[in-house]
Protein backbone atom coordinates (compact mmCIF):
# COMPACT_ATOMS: atom_id res chain seq x y z
CA UNK A 1 0.00 0.00 0.00
CA UNK A 2 1.66 3.39 -1.00
CA UNK A 3 0.42 6.42 1.04
CA UNK A 4 -1.30 7.00 4.57
CA UNK A 5 -4.15 5.47 5.15
CA UNK A 6 -7.04 7.67 6.07
CA UNK A 7 -9.11 7.37 8.73
CA UNK A 8 -12.56 8.40 8.65
CA UNK A 9 -15.13 8.19 11.33
CA UNK A 10 -18.51 6.91 10.58
CA UNK A 11 -21.40 8.10 13.41
CA UNK A 12 -24.34 5.39 13.22
CA UNK A 13 -27.51 6.46 14.85
CA UNK A 14 -30.32 4.03 15.30
CA UNK A 15 -33.22 4.80 16.55
CA UNK A 16 -35.68 1.49 16.30
CA UNK A 17 -35.78 0.87 19.80
CA UNK A 18 -38.61 1.35 21.34
CA UNK A 19 -39.73 2.08 25.54
CA UNK A 20 -43.20 1.17 27.18
CA UNK A 21 -44.44 2.35 29.76
CA UNK A 22 -45.16 -0.08 33.11
CA UNK A 23 -48.85 0.56 31.89
CA UNK A 24 -48.85 -0.48 28.32
CA UNK A 25 -46.72 -3.29 29.50
CA UNK A 26 -49.00 -4.19 31.61
CA UNK A 27 -51.62 -3.94 29.25
CA UNK A 28 -50.45 -5.84 26.66
CA UNK A 29 -49.80 -8.66 29.51
CA UNK A 30 -53.04 -8.53 30.42
CA UNK A 31 -54.80 -9.09 26.84
CA UNK A 32 -51.61 -11.65 26.58
CA UNK A 33 -53.25 -13.53 29.37
CA UNK A 34 -56.72 -12.95 28.55
CA UNK A 35 -57.26 -13.56 24.90
CA UNK A 36 -58.31 -17.01 23.77
CA UNK A 37 -55.19 -16.58 21.33
CA UNK A 38 -51.69 -17.02 22.15
CA UNK A 39 -49.06 -15.17 23.30
CA UNK A 40 -47.35 -15.53 20.02
CA UNK A 41 -50.05 -13.63 18.59
CA UNK A 42 -50.86 -11.24 20.76
CA UNK A 43 -46.63 -10.02 20.24
CA UNK A 44 -47.54 -10.07 16.80
CA UNK A 45 -49.85 -7.63 16.92
CA UNK A 46 -48.18 -5.40 18.90
CA UNK A 47 -44.89 -5.75 16.87
CA UNK A 48 -43.33 -7.60 19.63
CA UNK A 49 -40.86 -10.94 19.68
CA UNK A 50 -43.08 -13.69 22.19
CA UNK A 51 -39.61 -13.74 24.33
CA UNK A 52 -40.03 -10.03 25.38
CA UNK A 53 -43.30 -10.68 26.50
CA UNK A 54 -42.27 -13.73 28.38
CA UNK A 55 -39.54 -11.29 29.97
CA UNK A 56 -42.16 -8.74 31.36
CA UNK A 57 -44.22 -11.85 32.70
CA UNK A 58 -41.06 -12.48 34.94
CA UNK A 59 -40.07 -9.29 35.63
CA UNK A 60 -43.32 -8.56 36.98
CA UNK A 61 -43.83 -11.76 38.52
CA UNK A 62 -40.30 -11.16 40.50
CA UNK A 63 -41.49 -7.69 41.84
CA UNK A 64 -44.48 -9.63 43.29
CA UNK A 65 -42.50 -11.96 45.06
CA UNK A 66 -42.23 -15.56 44.91
CA UNK A 67 -44.97 -17.91 44.64
CA UNK A 68 -46.32 -20.23 46.82
CA UNK A 69 -46.17 -23.90 44.84
CA UNK A 70 -49.43 -25.02 43.70
CA UNK A 71 -49.86 -28.90 44.74
CA UNK A 72 -52.18 -31.10 43.12
CA UNK A 73 -53.76 -34.13 44.35
CA UNK A 74 -52.96 -36.96 43.13
CA UNK A 75 -54.01 -40.70 44.05
CA UNK A 76 -52.02 -43.77 43.30
CA UNK A 77 -53.07 -47.50 42.86
CA UNK A 78 -52.26 -49.50 45.56
CA UNK A 79 -49.67 -51.24 46.12
CA UNK A 80 -49.03 -54.35 43.48
CA UNK A 81 -49.11 -57.82 45.76
CA UNK A 82 -46.56 -60.09 45.29
CA UNK A 83 -47.19 -63.25 43.06
CA UNK A 84 -48.15 -66.06 45.32
CA UNK A 85 -46.36 -69.75 45.39
CA UNK A 86 -47.20 -71.62 42.44
CA UNK A 87 -46.90 -69.06 39.77
CA UNK A 88 -50.42 -66.97 39.50
CA UNK A 89 -51.06 -63.76 41.32
CA UNK A 90 -53.72 -62.57 43.54
CA UNK A 91 -56.04 -60.32 41.65
CA UNK A 92 -59.15 -59.99 40.29
CA UNK A 93 -60.57 -60.61 36.63
CA UNK A 94 -63.42 -59.37 35.01
CA UNK A 95 -64.04 -60.71 31.55
CA UNK A 96 -66.98 -59.35 29.27
CA UNK A 97 -68.51 -61.06 27.25
CA UNK A 98 -70.17 -59.93 23.45
CA UNK A 99 -73.30 -61.44 24.98
CA UNK A 100 -73.51 -59.27 27.95
CA UNK A 101 -72.51 -61.96 30.26
CA UNK A 102 -69.48 -61.12 33.00
CA UNK A 103 -67.46 -63.07 34.76
CA UNK A 104 -65.38 -62.31 37.49
CA UNK A 105 -62.66 -64.07 39.27
CA UNK A 106 -60.96 -62.91 42.73
CA UNK A 107 -57.89 -64.54 44.07
CA UNK A 108 -55.78 -67.24 42.89
CA UNK A 109 -57.81 -68.97 39.87
CA UNK A 110 -56.90 -71.77 37.96
CA UNK A 111 -56.20 -70.78 34.37
CA UNK A 112 -58.05 -74.29 33.18
CA UNK A 113 -61.36 -73.89 35.31
CA UNK A 114 -61.77 -70.43 34.13
CA UNK A 115 -61.35 -71.49 30.21
CA UNK A 116 -63.97 -73.67 31.17
CA UNK A 117 -66.21 -70.98 32.11
CA UNK A 118 -65.56 -68.30 29.38
CA UNK A 119 -66.12 -72.01 26.56
CA UNK A 120 -68.88 -72.64 28.64
CA UNK A 121 -70.58 -69.33 28.57
CA UNK A 122 -69.36 -68.52 24.72
CA UNK A 123 -71.47 -71.39 24.23
CA UNK A 124 -74.99 -70.05 25.23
Amino acid sequence: MSGPMANSTHEVIAGTRRSWSCEEKLAILAEARAAPTSVSAVARRHGLHPSLLFRWRREVEDAVGPRKPTFVPLALPGPVTAPLPGGSAAGVIEIELAGGDRVRAEGAVDSAVLRGVVEALAQR
